[in-house]
């Protein structure tokens, strides 16, 4: 399907027309460059970025030729591809003049994005060399488009649609074990039905985000997320899961706040399971070089419904705090993000459920490779502690303590500006004092995500 040009407002097509003088070429005759530079003198955005795609791998990383191939893809509407280039010139270029338009042409492809504070930064970082007076001008112009956008107040939602298909070798999360010791009665045998259970399954989730903004630094958020997760064989296992979140936040480019009120329903089976009610809060901070920090705490009140034969579901009830601590890198095409929680779960009926009640503490890192504007592989890992307040009955008398390691490798493919394929693999490890609770599970899963 043909792309839509960019339109251009009168400031930037004058802005364009100041930065495109005395193009530069590679210094090889190969090289697409002054082809390119033709058809972007002519306008012919298309052409230059078509050709320029058809070059890429030869010739990425040459800062004359990422130059040209940036500023057509920018005018051609493919801006992510024209940050990547562009970064790179600014970035990597010896020559002082072509790294100075190619930070003037990757601040307008920040504000392109919406990415308006890099672009206020590159901006500002232009007029501290003293360029000429109409590039002044023309740059104060940019400023004062940003300035008009922060104070915008126009409210924006937008959709996100994702399906994914693939296979659990564990879908109850159950023991693998037919046998199970017990101190009291010695062993005893499960029944199939309780023990792991191997499925197919696809997932649906479609998610809104609402946002109506009082200020540039203060708004009224709302998200609802409404999932189904279908196993082929097993119906019993089947979850809808509902959850909407109402959030104020306010800030500035280095602080940032929320202060919310989440509610969230799960079915299982198509019969009432869960339902939960939380007040959440959290900073975040953006540092310099890359670096960012946040901490959130959560309180929630989680209930299980007791139709349906689960009348004694109501000794599950808990009570949840929640305490999270992360840090974030972003170094070149890297992301790494850690974080630790710890959390202590009440029971909200003393005596008899008085075993459902922990405390639980974890730790998890993600890293994310931003390949290109179209690949970006990812690696997730955690491990989490648990340890229950008291003694589980019946059968064990003792109290139940266990840890959980996982391991997850997925892949994201923007194969177009609103769609995205994504691919995962996971194990999970779960070791519990009480074998009854030991189990492993390996899940793999692909699908698309569409966002508009």
């Amino acid at each position: 399907m043909k792309k839509q040009h960019l339109c251009l407002t009168p400031i930037a097509f004058v802005f364009i027309l100041l930065t495109s003088q005395n193009p530069v070429f590679a210094a090889e005759d190969e090289s697409p460059s002054p082809e390119m530079d033709n058809f972007i003198s002519n306008q012919q955005y298309e052409e230059a970025y078509e050709l320029g795609k058809e070059f890429l791998d030869d010739w990425e990383g040459d800062p004359q030729f990422d130059f040209l191939y940036g500023l057509a893809a920018l005018e051609f509407g493919e801006t992510n591809e024209s940050v990547f280039a562009l970064e790179r010139v600014a970035a990597t270029s010896t020559d002082a003049v072509l790294r100075s338009r190619a930070r003037l042409e990757l601040a307008r492809a920040y504000f392109v994005t919406n990415n308006l504070t890099a672009s206020e930064n590159l901006f500002n970082a232009v007029l501290t060399t003293n360029p000429p007076p109409n590039v002044q001008q023309n740059v104060q112009a940019f400023l004062q488009l940003i300035e008009t956008r922060r104070n915008s107040q126009t409210p924006t939602i937008n959709w996100t649609i994702s399906s994914v298909i693939g296979s659990d070798s564990n879908a109850n999360s159950a023991t693998s074990n037919g046998l199970i010791d017990t101190p009291l009665i010695g062993q005893i045998e499960l029944d199939p039905a309780g023990q792991e259970t191997e499925d197919n399954f696809s997932n649906t989730t479609m998610a809104m985000a609402y946002k109506y903004p009082f200020t540039r630094d203060r708004s009224l958020n709302f998200t609802l997320n409404l999932s189904h997760l279908n196993n082929f064989d097993t119906d019993q296992f089947d979850l809808d899961n509902a959850r909407g979140e109402l959030s104020y936040n306010w800030g500035n480019e280095v602080h940032r706040f929320r202060h919310g009120v989440s509610s969230g329903k799960v079915n299982l089976d198509q019969n009432g399971f869960q339902k939960s009610l939380a007040l959440n809060s959290s900073w975040q901070r953006a540092g310099a070089n890359g670096w960012y920090q946040s901490l959130s705490a959560s309180y929630t009140q989680v209930r299980y419904d007791t139709n349906n034969d689960g009348d004694l579901n109501d000794l599950r009830d808990v009570d949840q705090l929640l305490f999270t601590g992360g840090i974030t890198k972003i170094a070149g095409p890297l992301t790494h993000t850690l974080s630790v929680y710890r959390a202590d779960e009440s029971p909200e009926a003393s005596g008899a459920g008085d075993h459902n009640g922990r405390e639980f503490t974890g730790l998890a890192y993600s890293l994310l490779y931003s390949m290109n504007s179209q690949h970006t592989p990812f690696l997730r890992a955690s491990y989490q502690e648990v340890d229950h307040d008291s003694e589980h009955p019946v059968f064990f008398n003792t109290k139940r303590s266990g840890e959980t390691t996982s391991l997850t490798l997925g892949w994201f493919w923007s194969i177009a500006r609103n769609l995205m394929v994504t691919g995962e693999a996971a194990y999970t490890d779960n070791n519990s004092n009480i074998t009854l609770f030991d189990y492993s599970r390996f899940k793999y899963q692909a699908g698309l995500r569409y966002q508009f």
